[in-house]
C-alpha cells in the first residue's frame, strides 16, 4: 500500500511481527548470579530474543562465551560456540560450530553441536547430548567419539564408538 500526503510519498511495509526480534542487542557483557553470588560471565557480539516467535527463543548469532567463577572468581569453567539457542519452553540450549567446554575438572571437550536440557537433573546423563564427533582432551591424551551423553558439570559422561590416543612423555 502506498499512499501521498503533501506531495510526498509514504510507503507501508507488511512486516511478520514473529521475525523481528523483540529485543535486540549488540556488544554485550552481563555478570549472572545464583542465590545472590556471582557465578557466571556472558559475553556475546549478538543477542536477540524472539519472544513473539511461535517457539519463543534467544539467538547469538555471531558466538557465545560463557565463564563459571568458583568463591575467588577465578573461572573454572567455560563454554564457547559460534552460533547458539536457547529454546525457553523446553528449556533446551542447541550450541553449533567449534564448541568448546572446559569442565571443573579441566577437561576440554570439543564438538560441531552439543544440546544441554537445564530441565534434566544435575546427575542425569540426559542434560547434555550430542551425536556428532566429540574430542576430549584430558592433559593425558585425546579421547574421540561418535557422541556423548553427561551430567550438567560433564564430570559423568558415556561415549560412544569411542579411541583413546595418549600423548607420548
Amino acid at each position: 500500500m502506498i499512499a501521498c500526503s503533501n506531495g510526498k510519498k509514504i510507503a507501508t511495509v507488511s512486516v511478520d511481527a514473529h521475525a523481528l526480534p523483540t529485543v535486540h542487542g549488540e556488544d554485550i557483557s552481563s555478570l549472572i548470579s545464583d542465590s545472590g553470588v556471582t557465578r557466571y560471565r556472558l559475553v556475546t557480539k549478538v543477542w536477540d530474543i524472539f519472544s513473539n516467535d511461535t517457539n519463543p527463543h534467544w539467538y547469538f548469532p555471531k558466538g557465545i562465551y560463557l565463564e563459571k567463577f568458583d568463591s575467588l572468581f577465578q573461572v573454572n569453567g567455560f563454554i564457547q560456540a559460534d552460533t547458539a539457542y536457547f529454546f525457553e519452553k523446553n528449556e533446551l540450549w542447541q550450541l553449533l560450530g567449534n564448541v568448546l567446554i572446559q569442565n571443573l575438572a579441566g577437561l576440554r571437550f570439543e564438538t560441531s553441536e552439543l544440546f544441554w536440557r537445564q530441565k534434566e537433573p544435575a546427575w542425569s546423563l540426559n542434560a547434555i547430548y550430542s551425536d556428532s564427533l566429540v574430542r576430549i582432551n584430558t592433559g593425558k591424551g585425546i579421547s574421540v567419539s561418535q557422541g556423548i551423553r553427561s551430567n550438567q558439570s560433564m564430570t559423568e559422561y558415556h561415549l560412544y564408538n569411542n579411541s583413546y590416543e595418549v600423548f607420548s612423555e
